[in-house]
């Protein structure tokens, strides 16, 4: 019996879905390879409760619900945080010799193993939701009481080791070899580790470090919007900011220039990537994090949020031989992975595909890509001038600044290659006018684009506390949109809640 099979009676005989209900969405499956109930809860028509659940019941795995439960963060703290992580599992309970761990993946032999060793236990794998997993995680070793605790012990290991007078200025508030002791002492380091970890925790696409006059503000962007999740005393702004420029193989002595930098972390079983941006602002170096799943680039045309026709025409431009493809949109409205996911679709052993980009957000298998780099010579015209010369098929450009890249990007395009970029406008019209005000000829830009999608970022519904809702015909003619409520029926809308 083959897997499909073996989990789909599962879900018939624990009545989450009827034979017919069934059977319609295996005639709606087109990717055979996609787990089946990983496509059904796509579709929305079982829950990732009730598939984790059944995963469990196949293999004879108890679930573990961990959904409002208080831990015992001494039993959880039986394994390191890094541990728990990686694997994506926390013990919760002891009985003797045995040890209940809940686990996003129990059949993972080489986990229950390493789990065994640490504890010194015998785990009793159980099958649980990975988000709630993860949750759990954060409040047992990075909740706020715990960063508080660790703030207290930082504060002493700098007290211990640096004291600035008030007469000195801010520029010398320590020098380079005490910055770089306090950077790697313990509590320091558990800190910064622990703001990382709430940031991945909390779903947050880049981390704010930044000081002020007498504190240092730490925030947090989620899904579009900054939330100040916490206040560093002022105490410590030198040994964090010195740590994270650390991590990032930026120059802890140099204060007063802009830095760039890049961590790679493994904090889960996949890869995180961390851009770092450090400016010299008065109060301080302001530090901006930007966070980088890496499994992210391996996002589908189908999972962007695109409605089916603008999607289907974007995968038919895909499918040009040459030409230019453009995105448009503010900054973080996703243009880049829309591309990435053009990328992802006709990366094939056929096609040598190279891109040039400021700087290499995700890394794609199977695709040569490489970073501007201004202080040697290479910036998106010189770096597009070269690449031409390395037989590409398709051409990523990370984004299309000024004349030059212009016009080297439009020959590329006009020359049998498939170029696909970004660019700034407001709206997919303006792309056009756009390039002419770059100085490209009218007929060139009507000869070298084959499409522009403009597109900008949604706030997605929290699926905790969604709710029906059926929006009023005032507002939709208000938005412009041309549907009517009765379109619209099975819509839901956040009621409101912790998460």
């Amino acid at each position: 019996m083959s897997a499909d099979a073996t989990l789909t009676s599962v879900f018939l005989e624990e009545g989450i879905l009827t034979a017919s209900e069934l059977d319609d969405a295996l005639a709606l499956r087109t990717d055979v390879g996609e787990d089946i109930g990983a496509f059904l809860v796509r579709k929305g028509m079982i829950t990732e409760r009730d598939r984790v659940r059944c995963v469990g019941v196949r293999h004879g795995i108890p679930f573990a619900e961990l959904s409002g439960v208080e831990f015992d963060h001494d039993t959880a703290r039986l394994i390191p945080h890094a541990l728990a992580l990686r694997h994506k599992a926390i013990p919760i309970g002891r009985s003797g010799d045995l040890l209940k761990v809940a686990m996003a993946n129990p059949l993972d032999v080489q986990a229950i193993d390493e789990i065994a060793r640490e504890t010194d236990l015998e785990p009793l794998p159980m099958i649980a939701l990975e988000e709630e997993i993860l949750e759990a995680i954060f409040n047992c070793f990075g909740a706020a009481g715990d960063i508080s605790d660790i703030i207290v012990e930082a504060i002493k290991d700098a007290d211990a080791e640096v004291k600035i007078r008030e007469d000195e200025p801010e520029e010398a508030e320590a020098n380079v070899a005490d910055l770089k002791d306090l950077a790697g002492g313990a509590p320091v380091v558990r800190l910064v580790n622990a703001l990382i970890a709430r940031a991945i925790a909390e779903r947050a696409s880049d981390i704010h470090i930044e000081p002020e006059a007498g504190r240092v503000r730490v925030r947090l962007r989620v899904d579009g919007i900054l939330h100040e999740v916490m206040s560093v005393p002022k105490d410590l702004q030198a040994p964090v900011i010195s740590r994270i420029k650390v991590m990032g193989g930026m120059d802890v002595a140099e204060r007063r220039t802009p830095q760039d930098g890049r961590i790679t972390l493994i904090a889960r079983p996949q890869e995180y990537d961390f851009r770092i941006s450090t400016y010299p602002a008065i109060h301080g170096e302001n530090i901006v994090v930007r966070v980088l799943e890496k499994s992210a680039a391996k996002v589908t045309l189908d999972r962007l949020g695109l409605q089916p026709e603008v999607a289907e025409s974007f995968a038919q431009m895909t499918g040009s031989p040459y030409g230019m493809i453009l995105t448009c949109g503010p900054t973080g409205a996703g243009k880049t992975t829309s591309l990435y996911a053009a990328l992802n679709m006709i990366n094939t052993v056929e096609r040598n595909i190279v891109t040039i980009e400021d700087p290499v957000e995700y890394q794609l298998a199977g695709v040569i890509q490489g970073n501007v780099n201004r202080k040697a010579g290479l910036t998106f015209a010189s770096g597009l001038r070269t690449i031409v010369r390395q037989d590409p098929d398709v051409i990523l450009v990370g984004e299309i600044r000024d004349s030059e890249t212009a016009e080297v990007a439009v020959e590329a395009a006009l020359t049998g290659h498939l170029v696909l970029s970004t660019l700034h406008a407001n709206d997919s019209s303006s792309a056009a006018a756009r390039l002419i005000d770059m100085n490209v000829e009218p007929f060139l830009v009507a000869s070298s684009i084959i499409g522009v999608l403009s597109q900008r970022l949604v706030r997605t519904v929290c699926p905790r506390c969604a709710s029906p809702f059926i929006p009023e015909e005032h507002i939709l003619q208000k938005i412009s949109l041309n549907i009517t409520a009765a379109d619209l029926e099975g819509s839901v809308k956040g009621a409101g809640c912790e998460q």
